[in-house]
């Protein structure tokens, strides 16, 4: 007999998240590929290609979110409002799991967690603000070229590179987590079924069970 479940993401979201993620590694690639010039594939025909990909699926990064605002308005912002509100709770539980919970799984002295737990939250905060800082200078580098002063120029494309390697970090940090550590691994198949093992619902997000349930957490 299968377990019960609980519905955790809609086909949109987990369009979305896929979408974002598949633009998210050809960006990764194609700018490790320009941040190194001396690969074959950064000169010639080759470094034009890299570049026209880089930009295509830059926009199709910027369009994501955008898609999701027209489309899913209200569940979008209601999780990025979740994603930004931390409360002492919040706090305390980042403490928690980043000391114990993720590595052993013993839970604790860790507070009742919503929709997204303290360290999803931090996840969701960094590369939103990676999203912003990506996107603004790399469309300063791309259509600035030629009009925006030579040292502001210096200084957009630092930020990019920095915020890539910091959202690519993440990135790297979020997939280890959600595939090998034991206390986490549970929550990758939400994004291909859209539905969470009521018992890891109500185990890890015990206040976002109990909202859509109805229950107590």
């Amino acid at each position: 007999m299968n377990a019960p479940t609980v519905p955790r993401f809609t086909p949109l979201e987990r369009a979305y998240h896929w979408s974002y993620a598949a633009a998210f590694i050809v960006l990764a690639v194609t700018g490790f590929v320009l941040l190194v010039p001396w690969t074959a594939f950064s000169a010639g025909e080759a470094g034009q290609a890299n570049r026209l990909l880089h930009r295509i699926f830059g926009v199709v990064l910027m369009l994501a979110p955008l898609l999701m605002l027209i489309f899913a308005r209200r569940g979008f912002i209601e999780d990025l409002r979740e994603a930004h509100t931390w409360r002492r709770e919040d706090w305390t539980s980042l403490s928690v799991l980043l000391r114990r919970s993720y590595w052993t799984g013993d839970k604790t002295g860790l507070p009742p967690q919503g929709k997204f737990m303290a360290g999803q939250k931090l996840n969701i905060v960094f590369q939103a603000v990676c999203f912003g800082a990506l996107a603004a200078s790399g469309l300063v580098m791309w259509l600035g070229k030629g009009a925006v002063p030579h040292e502001i120029m210096r200084f957009m494309i630092l930020i990019h590179t920095l915020s890539a390697i910091g959202a690519t970090c993440f990135a790297i940090v979020h997939v280890y987590m959600v595939t090998t550590m034991p206390f986490t691994r549970g929550a990758i198949a939400t994004m291909f079924t859209g539905r969470m093992d009521e018992g890891l619902a109500r185990s890890h997000h015990p206040k976002w069970h109990a909202r859509i349930t109805g229950g107590k957490p």
